[in-house]
């Protein structure tokens, strides 16, 4: 039985098996960020044209009419959120791609192609993320919202975050399930998921996911350093904002994220090979 260290060093290496397509997945990070950045701009002018529009009538902003609010900016910034949903969708179903790959016990990277069917895996993906986040995600509102009358809000937050960690460890062996079953009632069989969680055995899975987190968190932590040394270097030549950050985007996008994804969900398929054998 492979130890915890065997998943997360052959996890790492595995984005290198194939550096072009982890660059093509990276560039579709590198495009989120980038839209992220301009959906943030535009708000960000919205926010200023209401706030002018307020103080010059002497009204709430909440109160302003919509032929006092930039249409064409609020417009703007729709369409590029749904843009970015789609982006989203589709990085989801390629993670669902790379689980499917370390399950087979395949070593090269997922292609890009059949893109319907990657779409397709991306709202079983995110339709599993949603489900197991759902009770945790209520009683963390709750408790946020008891937070400034009650001392209870405190104890119910506290709650949240204990289920929100019991979904995390749920939902990983749940949606290798369903990537292997290829089937999204079967991220849902809790009797199927506990029994794999049973043949690996509560404290090493458990062990192997935090061990993995950590690892997760390291490695884009020095990422980010690193980064953050390049982009003041890129600062000095140029000086606007905006530039600067389109090519932090740009950059994490394009190499720590991608690679961090890629290395995570190879474990996560990893784990649930294991307790398949």
């Amino acid at each position: 039985m492979s130890s915890m260290t065997d998943y997360v060093v052959e996890g790492l290496k595995y984005p290198f098996n194939d550096i072009k397509k982890l660059l093509c997945f990276g560039a579709i990070f590198a495009i989120l960020n980038l839209i992220s950045i301009a959906i943030n701009t535009k708000n960000l002018d919205i926010y200023r044209v209401v706030v002018r529009q307020a103080r010059q009538t002497n009204a709430s902003m909440f109160s302003l009419k919509f032929t006092q609010l930039p249409a064409n900016d609020i417009y703007l910034a729709i369409i590029l959120t749904i843009i970015c949903f789609i982006i989203l969708l589709f990085i989801m179903g390629y993670q669902y791609k790379i689980v499917k790959f370390s399950i087979n016990e395949s070593d090269s990277l997922p292609g890009f192609a059949d893109i319907s069917n990657i779409f397709v895996n991306g709202i079983k993906f995110l339709a599993v993320g949603v489900a197991y986040n759902i009770i945790p995600t209520i009683v963390l509102t709750i408790g946020v919202v008891l937070l400034e009358n009650s001392s209870m809000g405190l104890v119910i937050t506290f709650i949240a975050f204990v289920l929100y960690l019991i979904s995390f460890f749920f939902m990983i062996m749940a949606l290798g399930n369903m990537v292997a079953k290829d089937s999204i009632k079967k991220a849902f069989d809790l009797n199927e998921i506990i029994c794999k969680i049973d043949n690996i055995g509560w404290v090493r899975y458990v062990g192997i996911i935090i061990f993995t987190v950590i690892i997760f968190m390291i490695v884009y932590a020095f990422a980010g350093l690193l980064l953050g040394f390049i982009t003041i270097l890129f600062a000095r030549v140029f000086y606007q904002a905006i530039v600067v950050s389109a090519f932090m985007g740009i950059i994490q996008g394009l190499f720590i994220t991608a690679y961090t994804t890629v290395f995570f969900n190879r474990v996560c398929g990893s784990i649930y090979r294991q307790s398949i054998k």
